[in-house]
């Protein structure tokens, strides 16, 4: 049976820095790597709200990006992945 195991999360926090000469949102990316995979939405949004009162620009959208290593059958045993792997 395969099992997905998640390896490591980024979170991404988008601001809204004005608008360009058609009026349309220009948007500038915060990324935080190494983020805790055990890590609750709830805990994320905290750790952004606080982020984003550091910031001139408004909050406007905060995303979640987790690698996940799929594995056939074992998954982890002794520290190691056992059976077949796809990346």
């Amino acid at each position: 049976m395969a099992q997905s195991i998640i390896q490591q999360s980024q979170l991404r926090l988008v601001f809204e820095a004005g608008v360009d000469e058609a009026g349309k949102p220009i948007y500038r990316r915060r990324q935080l790597n190494n983020i805790k995979v055990t890590a609750s939405p709830e805990q994320l949004l905290a750790v952004s709200q606080a982020l984003a009162s550091l910031q001139s620009d408004p909050l406007v959208q905060v995303e979640r990006s987790d690698l996940h290593l799929i594995t056939n059958e074992g998954g982890m045993r002794d520290g190691k992945v056992v059976g077949a792997t796809i990346y």
